[in-house]
């Protein structure tokens, strides 16, 4: 591609963020557009927990573990303290049914050659002293996995983007799309108008806007599929270190409800994820808050003095099949569509990979089972 293309990218989460740091790394004309302050979506709402557990089938697995051996490349390439944290991830079961769930998933993702352990009470106990894990009939543990500081990651990805000469525009949303039709008779976007006013021209046009990217792509005529998804997440004022081990934990998935996701920022904060998959706790109160907290001092006794300082909301990306969709749209080919729930996991692999086939036409076959298209076949 001519290193002069103007490229523009439409949502600073950390999809987009990635996207156009790589670009920018191979000298390209980059503007990023967002419709509020750089990652303030789904990606402040995020749990941001980097692994390849809980995904199937086998492809999306290996896809989602390929991006997690990638990302301490990318945290070095950013040459800026991001919060990446490694340690991994424990939980345990707390009935017989649960503890053979638990065993049979782990069993599978071994024959994966994704390495989850299982542990006894003793040498869970001896990892994290501070949980209390009453009953526990079966536990396991994998090293590999980590967590992020999502924010971090955002402003050092814009950071590189403007120190190289792009430009990033905040806090202005997309009006309307100027779609003319090209040689053979295909549309291509040529430039969008923002709300502000201001006329942004491009020769490609990146969508990582997440859950608003369906009505975006509407402008320039594309249809993209989603599913409603909202998460939420609580931030506590500054804790003690909470783990001896690990730097994530679920509490087990065969208790009642909330089931619980933990870990802990640099700064002490900690971050709790409460609900289900598919949804959280309420309507995000704080009331709602301070029943998290409640519920996770009953695994975590330190944290019952805990205060909620921030609690953050957001409807996730979520293609309608529940995959990412990447790469061109074929109905308008110079747009490139990156949309994907477990995006802080696919961050790495997604801005590397996305550079690679807007500037140098690749198709990635890893790629393949997340285009666009799949959705108006599986129509026909």
């Amino acid at each position: 591609m001519n290193s002069q293309a103007k490229i523009v990218v439409v949502g600073a989460g950390i999809i987009g963020s990635s996207i156009a740091f790589q670009l920018t790394r191979r000298h390209q004309n980059v503007t990023v557009i967002d419709a509020r302050r750089p990652g303030q979506g789904a990606t402040l709402a995020s749990y941001a927990w980097i692994n390849s557990r809980d995904k199937s089938p086998r492809e999306y697995q290996d896809l989602n573990r390929r991006s997690l051996d990638m990302w301490p490349r990318f945290a070095r390439e950013l040459k800026d303290d991001i919060g990446l944290r490694w340690g991994g991830e424990m939980r345990w079961s707390a009935t017989e049914e649960g503890a053979v769930a638990l065993r049979e998933h782990a069993e599978q993702l071994r024959s994966w050659g994704y390495p989850v352990t299982e542990i006894t009470k003793d040498q869970a106990r001896i990892m994290e002293p501070g949980v209390v894990m009453d009953p526990f009939t079966s536990g396991v543990y994998c090293a590999i996995e980590g967590h992020v500081d999502t924010q971090r990651v955002v402003k050092a990805c814009l950071n590189r983007v403007e120190q190289s000469g792009g430009t990033v525009i905040a806090n202005d949303g997309i009006a309307s799309m100027n779609v003319e039709a090209g040689h053979g008779g295909q549309s291509g976007v040529t430039s969008i108008t923002l709300k502000s006013g201001r006329i942004v021209e491009c020769d490609v046009l990146v969508l990582a806007a997440g859950y608003e990217t369906t009505s975006v792509a509407a402008m320039a005529g594309i249809e993209f599929p989603q599913s409603q998804s909202p998460g939420a997440t609580i931030v506590t004022d500054p804790q003690s270190p909470i783990f001896r081990t690990v730097v994530c934990m679920h509490t087990p998935r065969d208790l009642p409800e909330p089931l619980m996701n933990i870990r802990q920022f640099a700064n002490g904060s900690v971050m709790i994820h409460g609900g289900t998959h598919n949804g959280s706790l309420g309507d995000s109160s704080d009331d709602d808050a301070a029943k998290l907290i409640t519920e996770i001092s009953r695994f975590m006794p330190t944290l019952a003095g805990a205060k909620s300082i921030e609690i953050r909301s957001g409807m996730r990306p979520m293609p309608e099949d529940g995959f990412p969709v990447i790469g061109f749209a074929e109905s308008v080919p110079n747009v490139y569509m990156a949309v994907m729930h477990s995006g802080v996991t696919l961050a790495a692999l997604t801005g590397e990979f996305a550079a690679l086939e807007i500037l140098d036409r690749a198709e990635i076959d890893l790629l393949a089972p997340y285009r666009l298209e799949r959705f108006t076949a599986a129509k026909r």
